[in-house]
């Protein structure tokens, strides 16, 4: 009897590791990882900073300014490439790294970069939220408010009433307790 229980027990317990498991697994088979950093549609390389090294954005007439300081160890997609001032990595938003022994350029594996387009073709499908509708007494119609002072009130708004757990719902509007305040008659 007492194998039999610890026996149970450890057949329940590998089939939630191994649900928790796949679950994890389908999540994570949606974004593909490189180091760090998420892998991205348009992205070129990525660029690891080695040490402190200046962001900078390209001014309209070629200069550059610093945005702030990188750090060690930081990670950035890289989308573009400029020749001028020695070599500079877009990283986005109008920003570059510059390119010298301070910042180390890699580009992703052609196995990475067809998992990435795989993924991209064939995304799964999100689940839509369900929206109540008018027939189930739940719809809540923008700008309108969550109180009324008595029915008539209630129905410029809601012509059909609203059901218990609606938030302009309020149990002095059900007259007959049914659970819809400000039904009509026909409900």
């Amino acid at each position: 009897m007492y194998n039999k229980v610890i026996k149970s027990i450890l057949i329940a317990t590998l089939a939630i590791g191994v649900s928790v498991s796949t679950v994890s697994s389908a999540e994570a088979a949606s974004i593909v990882m490189w180091g760090k950093t998420e892998l991205k549609l348009g992205q070129i390389g990525k660029v690891t900073i080695l040490e402190n090294t200046p962001l900078v954005k390209l001014n309209s007439d070629g200069s550059l300014t610093t945005v702030r300081t990188l750090k060690p160890g930081e990670e950035f997609r890289v989308y573009s490439y400029r020749s001028n001032h020695g070599g500079l990595y877009g990283v986005g938003g109008g920003s570059f790294v510059k390119k010298d022994n301070k910042a180390k350029y890699e580009t992703p594996s052609k196995s990475k970069l067809a998992l990435l387009k795989e993924i991209s073709e064939n995304p799964e499908p999100t689940p839509q939220p369900s929206k109540p509708n008018v027939e189930e007494g739940l719809e809540v119609i923008s700008g309108a408010p969550s109180s009324f002072k008595n029915c008539t009130a209630l129905k410029e708004h809601y012509p059909d009433g609203v059901k218990k757990g609606h938030p302009a719902y309020a149990s002095k509007h059900d007259r007959d307790k049914d659970g819809w305040a400000c039904e009509p008659s026909w409900r």
